[in-house]
């Protein structure tokens, strides 16, 4: 197996990433990884995520090959083009560790220390995030609709409301 891979400009690499890791094919993504991080060349990889399912051992494939790349001076940055794959990576908690990004555009930023911060427009932020939801639905909005054993509980208070 070989994972495919390209230059997306003069400083960045992308390598991506089609196959579920599992059990049989961990140590030899691991190691396709290591070999295609760069000694001297681009200073920044990016792996593309594209298969929806992201198991444990991929995230462990991920930070080992990060940081084997921390310790050549090379920058890793994550693109989790699935929503899926950005909850997997959100639940363990490894967004910043890894620099998640929605797009290979977001990751070159990431690789770069920059991304749309407080003061990006909104545009900046929509292109970040093509498929943004609310944080609480319409129901929790409206006091008065919710329903629920956990109702009283569950909801966001405001202060004076």
């Amino acid at each position: 197996m070989s994972l495919l891979s390209y230059r997306l400009d003069e400083s960045h690499v992308v390598v991506e990433l089609w196959e579920v890791v599992d059990h049989d094919n961990e140590s030899t993504i691991e190691q396709e990884l290591s070999r295609l991080l760069p000694c001297c060349g681009p200073s920044a990889v990016i792996v593309d995520v594209l298969t929806p399912l992201l198991t444990p051992r991929a995230l462990g494939v991920l930070l080992r090959v990060r940081g084997a790349a921390e310790q050549r001076g090379v920058s890793i940055a994550v693109v989790a083009r699935h929503e899926t794959t950005r909850e997997v990576l959100s639940a363990a908690g490894l967004n910043r560790v890894l620099r998640v990004a929605f797009s290979l555009q977001g990751a070159g930023l990431r690789n770069r220390g920059c991304g749309p911060g407080a003061g990006a427009s909104r545009a900046a932020r929509a292109r970040e995030r093509p498929e943004r939801r609310n944080a609480w639905p319409d129901i929790a909005r409206r006091p008065g609709k919710a329903v629920g054993p956990y109702t009283a509980t569950s909801l966001p208070r405001f202060p004076g409301n």
